[in-house]
């Protein structure tokens, strides 16, 4: 049956969104920011480690790196549960 329907039909009775439905598109906006300067900063540690004069630097670095990585994964995971909410 809804297949019969044309799309901008479908579109249209959807409405456009509410007030909170903006604000979680916004935080799942942010979430994805978030994340991506997590990936940044691991990257840029990652980088540095493989340049690192000695192997107990390299492994430092690279743990650090995965602890940035995990903290922006976190913290997007938490504004897009977040967001969910709101939609």
């Amino acid at each position: 049956m809804l297949a019969a329907l044309p799309l901008a039909t479908l579109v249209a009775a959807c409405g456009q969104d509410s007030a909170v439905e903006e604000r979680g598109d916004m935080l799942e906006e942010r979430a994805d920011a978030v994340e991506n300067v997590g990936d940044d900063r691991a990257g840029q540690l990652e980088e540095m480690a493989d340049e690192a004069p000695t192997d107990a630097q390299e492994d430092a670095l690279n743990a650090r790196a995965e602890e940035i990585d995990d903290i922006g994964d976190n913290r997007a995971e938490a504004l897009n549960e977040r967001a969910d909410e709101m939609e």
